[in-house]
């Protein structure tokens, strides 16, 4: 399975302005946006978002939209396997208060108390 989509991970496929108005959507809102887009569009979107951990809940809900062809002709082998953790309804891995690195400390977090 190899990737013709894009390879640029820096670069938000979509205007920055419409990425916002995603961010501050609630999940049916995402979904009529996510409608909008061509498929093309929403799945690079999707891998997009998805490869950012503070953005990741977003980019599987737009995978969820998208069919496992075009996520895999965006992302290759890792479009496959974003197609199917938003089949399962997966959620990403979050940080807990229980979570522990490897080496026993606590995760960093940037959260200002």
């Amino acid at each position: 399975m190899q990737s013709t989509g894009s390879t640029d991970m820096e670069n938000c496929p979509v205007p920055d302005v419409l990425l916002k108005q995603l961010l501050d959507a609630t999940l049916n809102a995402v979904s009529d946006i996510g409608e909008q887009l061509p498929e093309t569009e929403r799945a690079a979107l999707a891998i997009y978002c998805y490869r950012r951990a503070h953005f990741r809940n977003l980019g599987l809900s737009l995978a969820a939209m998208c069919s496992r062809t075009a996520l895999v002709q965006e992302a290759g082998h890792a479009g496959e396997l974003l197609h199917r953790q938003a089949l399962d309804g997966a959620k990403p891995a979050s940080f807990g208060a229980d979570t522990r690195s490897r080496f026993g400390k606590a995760p960093v977090s940037l959260h200002v108390i």
